[in-house]
Parts: structure tokens; sequence; C-alpha cells
């Protein structure tokens, strides 16, 4: 081996490794700004009384309920909301079709896979 061999190794070996590094250093930038971006907006505090906007500017909305006052329809909205919250954290659960183990063999595919692990490699005959 020669030399000049060894030195074109080593320096291809620092310039791919390098490249490899710095790309992944890249992606890490690119990921860490993506995150910065999408990451939520803290709720600015109301502005002082003196600065508030006139009465006419903010807009309102009015809900129409039949029966419902105000107090009512905020409550419900507030109910709604915490009961998707809570089934948003439970779905997983619900969206299985049988408890995990429940069932041994639970499709052909599984039940072959599970036979070639636990039998012995099978010898040639001759």
């Amino acid at each position: 081996m020669n030399l000049q061999d060894l030195q074109w190794g080593l320096m291809m070996m620092v310039v791919g490794m390098g490249t490899v590094f710095a790309l992944l250093a890249l992606l890490m930038v690119v990921l860490m700004g993506i995150g910065r971006l999408d990451r939520k907006r803290p709720h600015l505090p109301p502005p002082p009384a003196h600065e508030a906007a006139p009465a006419e500017a903010t807009p309102t909305v009015h809900i129409v309920a039949d029966g419902l006052d105000e107090d009512q329809v905020a409550a419900i909205t507030v109910a709604v909301m915490t009961h998707a919250e809570h089934r948003r954290r439970l779905a997983a659960p619900e969206t299985r079709a049988h408890a995990p183990g429940s069932q041994l063999f639970a499709s052909r595919w599984l039940a072959v896979g599970r036979g070639r692990e636990s039998s012995p490699f099978p010898r040639e005959r001759r």
C-alpha cells in the first residue's frame, strides 16, 4: 500500500464524514427553526383600562340558542370542549378492536411468524 493511497483514503473519509455531519447540523437548524415557528404563542394580557379600544370597535359574537342565556351557553361550550379533550386523550384504547394480548392468534400472518420463531431451524434432508 502506498502512502499517497492512505492519504487519499483519509481525505475521502474526512470529506465524507464532514459532509454527513454538516448536513445533519443543517437539518437540526432547519428543524429547530420549524419548531420555533410552530410553537404556540403565549396569550397576551389585556391592555390596561386607559388603553382599551372603544366599545363600538370591539367585535361581539351573538349566539342564538332558544331558551338559553349567555352563562348557560358558556357552560355548555366549556363542557363540550372538556369532553372533546378527554376523548382525544383516550382515543387509542377506544379505537382498538381487541384488548392487547386477548387474541393469541390475531391473524394467520402472526401465527406463521410466531410458529417460525418458536420452532428450531429445519435441517435439510438428504
